[in-house]
């Protein structure tokens, strides 16, 4: 018996490590970077990480400000800035298939500032907005789905991971790193981390960034002390809200009703823009798609004319 166990162990061990060298080898899954929650209660990368993108071969690094993604921001007089969450932050599609990638090319004249990062809120993303504000961006684009707005409401479930809001007392409510110890493990082993992106039973949705809130009625009430909450505390004239497809009418309506600028982005001819069965983020043919539909907003704001 001692000798079949042995056997099944030296078995599982040769299978790990043959399943870490292909996903290694392959780039099967990204790099993930360690966070830190700054001063003012955002959950930054640590500046400096590096690592790769799946597929990728050229290698990303966590900006000096603690985010991924696209910046290029240094030699342009207009600049605007994508703000979200796991959609934006993307890790699950090489680089190329970014919303600040694809803006970038379609406008050489316009600086693209990517802040995105799994978890974060619609309060987050409007303090998000609210930091870089010193960068002196024209525009911020905030993406948003149904959850972002419910995830924010402390009363509706208070989540201890991420930046919400009591709305009672008009008080910010900080997020705490959630398990950094085994976060770390997992993601520093790429073979298990593999296997958590890919099949659904070793994770739940809410983990995977794809929080539903069917079960969150609308409540006009929570939304007029929301609006009026940041209407005193943000700057929302230089801020347009981006509606992932499936947004709810009531939200959408809402923001109408209070003339806040955004735009509601659409499925066009029934093509899914999901990753796979298992996981809702955009494919790269999704993000390609949303760019587009910014892509004709943005050429309103007459941005591109030579600095």
């Amino acid at each position: 018996m001692k000798k079949f166990i042995a056997k099944i162990i030296i078995f599982c061990v040769i299978g790990y490590l043959i399943g870490e060298c292909i996903v290694r080898i392959n780039k099967l899954t990204s790099d993930i970077p360690q966070r830190y929650v700054a001063t003012n209660g955002i959950q930054l990368y640590i500046p400096g990480q590096k690592g790769y993108y799946k597929g990728a071969t050229e290698q990303w690094e966590v900006n000096k400000y603690g985010w991924l993604g696209v910046s290029n921001i240094d030699d342009k007089a207009k600049r605007i800035s994508i703000i979200g969450d796991s959609y934006i932050e993307n890790i699950m599609n090489p680089m190329d298939c970014n919303q600040g990638y694809l803006l970038q090319e379609a406008n050489a004249n316009i600086g693209f500032f990517e802040a995105g990062r799994s978890g974060v809120t619609f309060i987050e993303a409007l303090e998000i907005a609210k930091n870089l504000d010193s960068l002196n961006f024209d525009k911020h684009l905030l993406y948003l789905t149904d959850a972002d707005f419910y995830e924010s409401f402390s009363k509706t479930n208070r989540y201890t991971d991420r930046l919400q809001i009591d709305l009672e007392n008009e008080t910010i409510l900080e997020g705490e790193l959630k398990s950094p110890g085994l976060k770390k493990i997992l993601y520093n082993s790429k073979f298990l981390y593999y296997l958590y992106q890919r099949f659904p039973l070793f994770v739940s949705k809410q983990n995977k960034g794809e929080v539903s809130s069917e079960s969150s009625a609308f409540d006009i009430d929570s939304f007029n002390k929301l609006h009026d909450y940041i209407n005193k505390n943000y700057n929302l004239q230089n801020m347009v809200f981006v509606f992932h497809p499936k947004t709810s009418t009531d939200i959408i309506e809402f923001f109408n009703s209070k003339d806040l600028k955004y735009i509601d982005l659409k499925v066009k001819q029934g093509k899914s823009w999901d990753l796979n069965e298992a996981d809702g983020h955009w494919s790269c043919y999704g993000h390609i798609e949303a760019s587009k539909q910014i892509q004709t907003y943005i050429k309103t704001l007459n941005l591109n004319e030579n600095n």
